[in-house]
């Protein structure tokens, strides 16, 4: 059985995720747009709820969520470190 709670940080384009609508995000999703282009996060407590419900049916693997934000029409998808994805928070 695979770990559950887990966070992973990830980032995308912004210019070539045309087919992506930004207002459709689920909630086991923390989506933020800047510089870097889409910053997403997941949000594990929401996720695992909603995976024992049958509503998302992504394993809890880096790769399956990859997957699975590509399937919502993002593009250029890369993991990113969690540490460096919420630095700047530290600061503000």
């Amino acid at each position: 059985m695979s770990k559950t709670g887990r966070i992973y940080c990830f980032q995308a384009d912004y210019r070539e995720s045309t087919h992506f609508d930004a207002h459709q995000v689920p909630d086991w999703l923390s989506l933020e747009v800047h510089w870097k282009g889409y910053c997403i996060s997941t949000v594990p407590w929401v996720a695992d709820v909603a995976r024992v419900l049958g509503l998302l049916p992504v394993d809890d693997t880096p790769e399956a969520w990859m997957n699975y934000l590509e399937e919502l029409g993002l593009k250029g998808v890369t993991q990113v470190c969690c540490e460096d994805f919420f630095e700047d928070r530290l600061y503000s």
